[in-house]
């Protein structure tokens, strides 16, 4: 029986400069977001985007009183018959 000796993994050598990134950093790399220049104007896609959802939601809103309404009301109905 004979034992086997641990090797070692040689260390890696310093990245240079122009070098590019390798593994972690080659992914993090890839998927930075663009930052935008804070004294761009700024879209207004949005406020319209928040407007439409504000809208959509009171449409829902209504329609769910709407309904609450016509089942409570049937509600009454049935307990009177």
């Amino acid at each position: 029986m004979t034992i086997k000796k641990i090797k070692t993994a040689p260390k890696p050598a310093e990245p240079s400069a122009d070098a590019a990134p390798v593994g972690g950093a080659a992914i993090a790399d890839r998927f930075k977001l663009d930052l935008q220049d804070p004294s761009e104007k700024k879209s207004s896609s949005g406020g319209v985007a928040a407007t439409i959802a504000a809208v959509a939601g009171f449409i829902a809103l209504g329609v769910a009183g709407i309904l609450t309404f016509i089942i409570y009301q049937h509600w009454e109905f049935l307990k009177g018959a």
